[in-house]
């Protein structure tokens, strides 16, 4: 826990520096007007200052969205990086949209009927290039955080957050300003904008050729109950090695379901030559899962996530799983050790024992693990902490692990640290991408 939480001070001091640092080579480089001359100079200046700090922090929110896996240490999971990813990303856009707005006074001089013309593109290119990426950036996230758009779109989408970033870059390069004429401040962003459209590249543009994966192909389809499908893969080399409870990406080559790359939840042990997954049709993909040819090939790049009984503190642990949130904690079962080192209470969370469809499997797996279902059809309210408290004799002293719907996740975390529950021993998978 301890090495956790130097990880991800470490990761945010590095953010930190990245972003401060075009800031400190602003401030040693000759300006071209006095700096706090007059309050338009000011202005203009902290303008500046917010279009550096803003494209430092986009160029980080591009390098963690590029699924860099030796990040996820400093992190503890892709989940937490892509949560930063999006915050970063969300931050950069509010300091580039003060850029121009801080720029007003001084290019025109007051008078707001040529500030609506300046805020135009025009014959300046150098300006135009900013107008765009502004934009673009607007755009996207307006259709991300808004709109909401299928998983396969909102993927395409990203891809122009490269394009994006690309544009602000000429921007700053081809207008005139401390950057152009501070040869250190325009190295350094050089540098930096180099590195986050590389990781982008790598990701987005050539990440099916560069980005490393294992071929399995579908052994088996089988469907456990109305809405859920169990498939098993087949290694086609060296089989995946993991921990129990992370997950994947898989593209299957089928044009039954199409060749688009999700997240799934390993369900299978960490023994198992074969890897198992477990889908739930909730969307268009997931419907089509089940039209899934045998024999059709896998590609499957992973695995990520910290979201593993290996990684927690306590052995004494409680896993809570809501739905189709149990297919990490089925992997975990079936991997614990059988000498009673380890003492779990799992909650089994599902609107119906027929929604149950791992109960059966999981009840007496292993004498370590306690399974208490928990069918909403059959309770008078929904399991709470102190249900939870009650029925695993306490919370303090143990590691929690929860996985399923995100409000349900939001829920008990609140109310586990409303009892006191210190937020380290709360570990939440999250597929909020």
């Amino acid at each position: 826990m301890a090495n956790k939480k130097t990880n991800l001070n470490s990761a945010w001091l590095a953010i930190f520096v990245l972003a401060l640092m075009p800031v400190l080579l602003w401030w040693q480089a000759p300006a071209l007007l006095p700096r706090w001359s007059s309050l338009t100079i000011t202005l203009a200046n902290l303008g500046q200052l917010a279009a550096l700090v803003g494209t430092a922090l986009f160029a980080v929110s591009l390098i963690l969205g590029a699924r860099l896996k030796f990040l996820e240490k400093y992190f503890h999971g892709l989940d937490k990086i892509y949560e930063n990813h999006s915050r970063l990303g969300q931050i950069a856009l509010i300091l580039l949209l003060a850029h121009p707005l801080f720029l007003l006074p001084k290019y025109t001089s007051g008078d707001w009927q040529y500030a609506a013309v300046w805020l135009l593109p025009s014959a300046n290119w150098a300006q135009n290039w900013g107008w765009f990426s502004l934009a673009l950036m607007i755009g996207l996230l307006i259709l991300t955080l808004y709109l909401r758009p299928k998983y396969n779109l909102w993927k395409l989408t990203h891809k122009f957050l490269g394009l994006a970033f690309f544009l602000a870059v000429l921007h700053i390069l081809l207008i005139r300003s401390d950057t152009t004429i501070y040869p250190l401040l325009k190295i350094y962003l050089l540098a930096l904008s180099a590195v986050a459209l590389g990781a982008f590249a790598y990701r987005a543009l050539f990440g099916r050729g560069l980005v490393r994966k294992h071929l399995y192909r579908v052994a088996k389809v089988t469907k456990i109950s109305d809405t859920v499908v169990e498939i098993t893969l087949s290694p086609e080399g060296q089989p995946l090695r993991f921990q129990p409870g992370q997950f994947v990406f898989i593209s299957f080559e089928d044009i039954n379901v199409g060749r688009e790359s999700h997240p799934f939840s390993i369900s299978s042990s960490n023994h198992d030559r074969d890897l198992t997954i477990t889908v739930k049709q909730l969307g268009d993909y997931t419907a089509k899962i089940t039209n899934l040819t045998v024999g059709a090939a896998a590609k499957v790049e992973g695995p990520f996530g910290y979201f593993s009984y290996h990684n927690a503190e306590n052995f004494n642990q409680i896993w809570i799983a809501g739905g189709i949130g149990i297919t990490p904690f089925v992997s975990m079962a079936q991997s614990l050790p059988n000498d009673g080192s380890y003492k779990i209470d799992l909650f089994y969370c599902a609107k119906t024992a027929a929604e149950a469809v791992y109960l059966q499997q999981l009840t007496g797996l292993n004498p370590s693990l306690k399974v208490i279902a928990y069918c909403s059809d059959q309770k008078t309210s929904r399991l709470d902490a102190k249900t939870i408290a009650e029925l695993a004799g306490t919370l303090s002293g143990k590691d929690i692990f929860i996985c399923g719907p995100a409000p349900m996740m939001r829920d008990l975390r609140r109310q586990l640290i409303a009892e006191g529950i210190n937020q380290k021993f709360i570990h939440i998978e999250e597929f909020s991408f």
